[in-house]
């Protein structure tokens, strides 16, 4: 099969391995791979699997371009009544939002432009990673086209109700879609809410996977002085770090020894180095930078559990079942988080993990506490957490069940040698 994949930057963005890992995965099992990515961007941190991403063309990266809106007129010429059609629906679907109206804008040269870049490459589905931009983008080109489309939503792109970020298109692209796919049950049940139970079949789970070859489990350090946490996340509001520092600074006072090292970066990196200060944590909590996926395996086998207490916003925003929570679990380790989203299908609380309620400080530390006075609970919870990474979330069994269901799919919409050589057709 030849997939295009409508991604978010290029070089992909370091804070999403899941989709080079995916792809990489999909090139390997023998399918190519084109990208179409909405931006071009610096990335100074990449992963090491990167370089083993070998698409077979990657198409203009900046949003516009000389290039791009040729293409995109040309489409506009040879096929009026389908862009038309296609772009006037879609802006409906958009109602008052006008962040919603101005987002499917700006990615409309882009995704006309694509109409006859795609066709030409003879693409037989396109596959965007986010239900918003990116799925916009693939859903104006694979409509137009007639090349089936499908997406996979993560998190903010079906929960948020911030005006700027809201969704207000997604009943519009899950109607048009060929498919489309969640991280979590919890995502799927939001998306099929949006379509009659009939059609509710064509949206299906697939759940992110790791590289179980990276994330290797290992015995955790000796237990000599404090119980070592872990958290890696962007400093974002859904990840409820403040709670987190809050707890540690608990924990101090009540004598259970502990530190942790937090890597990341974001909005709140300023706010939680002023709260580490405040609380006098600086010994015990450091705040370290973004590190590549590689050193976050390394310090996974550091670290005695992996703690992060995440929460839903004001927004509506919560993660869908944070990556990290994939990495710590397949090193052995336990995780300690909340019972938001997608979160309890991984960690099921006193089986692979511990679960607390959100923006609970206390109930936070007693379970980190539980953890630092039985060792013989932390190994227990860390081999049945291994085990169900590896049922669950290994990266290539979950990519090949996604292309297989990709390919059951009805094909329909795929471009054919007399569909590709009749581009001109309205």
């Amino acid at each position: 099969m030849r997939i295009a994949y409508v991604i978010p930057a290029y070089p992909p963005v370091a804070s999403q391995p899941f989709v080079v890992n995916e792809m990489v995965e999909v090139q390997d099992a023998g399918h190519t791979l084109f990208l179409l990515p909405l931006y071009r961007r610096r990335e100074e941190l990449r992963h090491g699997t990167f370089e083993r991403l070998r698409p077979a063309q990657v198409f203009p990266p900046a949003l516009l371009g000389a290039r791009t809106l040729a293409a995109a007129l040309a489409t506009l010429v040879t096929r009026p009544l389908r862009v038309l059609r296609t772009l006037a629906s879609l802006h409906r679907a958009a109602g008052t939002n006008l962040w919603a109206h101005a987002r499917v804008l700006a990615v409309t040269p882009k995704a006309l432009a694509a109409v006859r870049w795609l066709m030409a490459a003879r693409i037989e589905r396109i596959h965007a990673h986010f239900a918003t931009q990116t799925a916009d983008c693939a859903a104006i080109a694979g409509v137009v086209s007639g090349i089936p489309f499908s997406f996979t939503a993560h998190a903010y792109d079906i929960y948020s109700r911030a005006p700027r970020v809201r969704n207000d298109t997604l009943a519009w692209k899950l109607r048009h879609a060929a498919q489309a796919f969640g991280v979590s049950e919890f995502g799927v049940r939001r998306m099929r809410a949006e379509l009659p139970a009939a059609e509710h079949a064509r949206v299906q789970t697939a759940y992110v996977g790791i590289p179980l070859h990276l994330f290797q489990p290992a015995p955790p350090p000796p237990r000599a002085d404090a119980l070592r946490l872990l958290c890696v996340a962007r400093f974002a509001e859904t990840k409820g770090l403040d709670t987190l520092i809050d707890a540690c600074g608990l924990l101090r006072d009540r004598g259970v020894p502990v530190t942790l090292r937090l890597y990341g970066d974001g909005p709140l990196r300023a706010a939680l180095a002023a709260q580490v200060v405040r609380l006098g944590l600086e010994p015990l909590v450091v705040i370290a930078r973004p590190v590549p996926q590689e050193e976050v395996a390394r310090q996974m086998q550091t670290c005695h559990a992996v703690v992060m207490p995440c929460r839903q916003d004001r927004t509506g925003n919560m993660d869908g079942i944070p990556t990290v929570f994939m990495e710590a679990m397949a090193t052995g380790r336990p995780v300690v988080s909340c019972p938001v989203s997608g979160v309890p299908e991984l960690v099921r609380d006193g089986e692979t993990g511990l679960l607390v309620p959100p923006d609970d400080p206390a109930a936070l530390a007693d379970a980190v506490a539980s953890l630092a006075r039985n060792d013989e609970l932390r190994l227990r919870l860390g081999r049945h957490a291994r085990a169900l990474v590896e049922r669950q979330h290994d990266q290539r069994r979950n990519t090949r069940r996604l292309l297989e269901l990709m390919a059951a799919a009805s094909p329909e919409g795929a471009p054919t040698a007399e569909r590709a050589t009749a581009f001109g057709s309205a």
